[in-house]
């Protein structure tokens, strides 16, 4: 049997707003694998915030978390493979997105860690995973310390803040990628490694499961879905994807974000 793989993301795609995923959906992806497809998904959330679906829907291919920071096995968590930041690196950016005003958060590959200065955006970070420690002081905690351990750091703030906070940044550790985005009514900016997206860490899925590019696919619905777009040999945006998303994707789907339906109309063509 040929060997395909799909790539399906979570928020706005695979699971609803109301949190599960549509019974569907579940049917569909049973079917897909039953047809021969490894299913593995790709999401920006952390590895504990990813785990709970990869469970509920047995899957048994590595799943790529955090935006390409983490390879990992779908049963456990366990990372397989991991791009990290420095904690050098790390304790710079924390003490720049204080100077700049910014309320940082440091991410290891299956928490988050803040301090009192980020309480009242716990909100805004639980997307990414439940797994939320608090300290007295995140910059001086050990807890995050340790080679390989950063997936990324976050800082919140304003708009202008992160505008200024991300030049000093590119200017003095071009090492790093730093991507400024708005989510949830705040402004956020993350530094990760350079190259890291779920499209790169895809491909390298893909290449650990023998599937060429041609025969993989991707379900997704905003701009951190680009990458994987642009490197699936078929790729379907979900109903009511920003333009610069559905324009670069080969299918649109008529299910709208969040609603569900829409991984089980994309199996349904994919196997069509």
């Amino acid at each position: 049997m040929k060997r395909r793989l799909l790539a399906l993301d979570l928020d706005g795609t695979l699971l609803l707003r109301s949190g599960g995923v549509h019974a569907r959906d579940v049917a569909a992806i049973a079917r897909a694998r039953k047809a021969g497809f490894h299913v593995t998904l790709a999401t920006g959330r952390l590895t504990t915030g990813t785990l709970p679906t990869a469970r509920l829907l047995d899957l048994d291919d590595p799943m790529v978390c955090g935006d390409g920071a983490t390879i990992a096995d779908p049963r456990t968590g366990v990372p397989i493979e991991r791009r990290a930041v420095s904690p050098a690196s790390t304790d710079a950016i924390v003490q720049q997105l204080l100077r700049h005003g910014l309320v940082p958060f440091v991410f290891v590959h299956g928490a988050i860690h803040g301090d009192a200065r980020g309480r009242h955006h716990h909100d805004a970070v639980r997307i990414w995973t439940e797994d939320v420690h608090w300290h007295a002081d995140v910059e001086a905690t050990d807890a995050w310390r340790g080679e390989g351990e950063v997936a990324m750091t976050l800082g919140l703030g304003s708009h202008e803040a992160t505008a200024n906070a991300r030049a000093h940044l590119h200017e003095h550790h071009g090492a790093l990628e730093h991507d400024r985005f708005d989510f949830g009514g705040a402004s956020m900016l993350r530094s990760l490694q350079k190259h890291t997206s779920k499209g790169a860490a895809l491909a390298r899925v893909a290449e650990r499961l023998g599937v060429a590019r041609e025969d993989t696919a991707a379900v997704g619905d905003w701009v951190n879905d680009l990458s994987m777009f642009r490197w699936v040999g078929r790729s379907f945006a979900m109903g009511g994807a920003p333009p610069e998303v559905s324009s670069v994707a080969t299918d649109q789907l008529g299910a709208p974000a969040g609603q569900g339906g829409g991984v089980a109309e994309a199996i349904d063509r994919l196997l069509g």
